[in-house]
């Protein structure tokens, strides 16, 4: 009697299992088939053919003027100044006496040196004398050639150093501002002046940045001054610097400019365009790019199996913008067809609606 009843209960509990079980898919299938009736994620977009334009490789980078001569004139030595040869802001030759710093100490010390080195010349000529007669050694002449080595040694030191305690244009120019006194003492590694060579050549110094078409030497650029009156010139690149910057990442180049009639003077800032060749560019409108934090990309947009309109990120190296425009380096090779305005809301496999594009327009035809 009990089985029987635990037969009966076991049997209504699988039927009130199994009822809620099928009342539960019932409810499943239901929700799967509400969900399905949703259309799928998409986004609307514009859109357009990539194209390739030539495009000339034109940088606007700021320059300075540079003295193809050029140097700082600083003291050696430490003294009182006897002589000035100079007024600040004058011409000067080449060979003209600048200054000349006290230097009687030097030359009493010099009369002192050729006197010992007169006594020590004598003395070695008696030694080698008494040599050849056997009567000293081969050491006490060695020892007298040497006291006469000495002595010529310190007269040319001294000598050295009267020369230097004078200071002497090495070539022809003009100097700087600076104002010194006749009587003023001047310390080591004072600078007396600056010295700007004469010549019809300026050296024009700029830099570009590592990403840019670099130009080749001998290639011209257009300099500009900074100013009301503002004047053009054309320099030609003469030299470019072996190594990139570490620090800023550009190259550096000196160009020479014609400079007749001075009317750029050294140290001054110049405004500086440089252009190329023009070259077949992959341009793209700026709308179209999208950045994060692993770099920037582009959106094609491809047909799958239904014709329909697929998102896909394609990554790209871009150079300079242009306008509204941005030059691709990499990436994009011309007539893909990407998603422009919008673009920043699709995702990878996105179906995407957009203006189907024109057989022409693929081919890379003007419409």
């Amino acid at each position: 009697m009990n089985i029987k009843r635990w037969l009966v209960s076991i049997a209504l509990i699988f039927v009130v299992i199994a009822s809620l079980g099928f009342v539960k898919f019932q409810q499943i299938q239901a929700a799967i088939a509400f969900g399905e009736s949703f259309p799928e994620p998409s986004g609307s977009v514009k859109s357009e053919v990539v194209t390739t334009q030539p495009v000339s490789n034109k940088y606007e980078v700021v320059g300075a003027a540079k003295a193809t001569k050029s140097l700082m004139l600083t003291t050696e030595f430490a003294g009182p100044i006897t002589f000035l040869g100079y007024e600040p802001g004058d011409s000067v030759k080449a060979g003209q006496v600048l200054l000349r710093q006290d230097t009687s100490i030097d030359e009493a010390n010099l009369k002192a040196a050729q006197a010992r080195h007169k006594l020590a010349k004598a003395q070695y000529s008696r030694q080698a004398t008494l040599l050849n007669q056997k009567r000293t050694s081969q050491n006490d002449v060695d020892i007298a050639e040497a006291d006469m080595s000495i002595a010529a040694a310190e007269i040319e030191r001294l000598q050295s150093v009267i020369a230097k305690k004078t200071i002497i244009a090495p070539f022809d120019g003009t100097v700087g501002l600076e104002d010194y006194q006749v009587g003023q003492l001047l310390d080591v590694n004072t600078t007396v002046t600056g010295l700007i060579g004469n010549s019809n050549e300026i050296w024009i110094d700029f830099s570009l940045p590592q990403t840019a078409r670099q130009p080749d030497i001998g290639n011209s650029i257009t300099v500009s001054t900074i100013g009301q009156n503002s004047r053009q010139f054309q320099a030609y690149i003469i030299a470019r610097n072996p190594q990139i910057n570490e620090t800023s990442r550009q190259v550096s180049y000196r160009a020479s400019l014609n400079n007749e009639d001075n009317q750029i003077t050294p140290n001054q800032m110049v405004n500086i365009v440089v252009e190329g060749k023009k070259v077949n560019t992959v341009l793209v409108p700026t709308n179209a790019i999208y950045r994060d934090h692993t770099g920037s990309y582009v959106y094609l947009l491809k047909q799958d199996e239904q014709n329909n309109w697929r998102a896909h990120a394609v990554a790209v190296t871009l150079g300079k913008r242009m306008s509204n425009k941005q030059v691709v380096l990499s990436g994009l090779s011309g007539d893909e067809f990407i998603a422009t305005e919008g673009a920043f809301k699709l995702s990878e496999g996105l179906l995407v609606y957009t203006q189907a594009p024109s057989k022409s327009r693929m081919r890379g035809e003007q419409p």
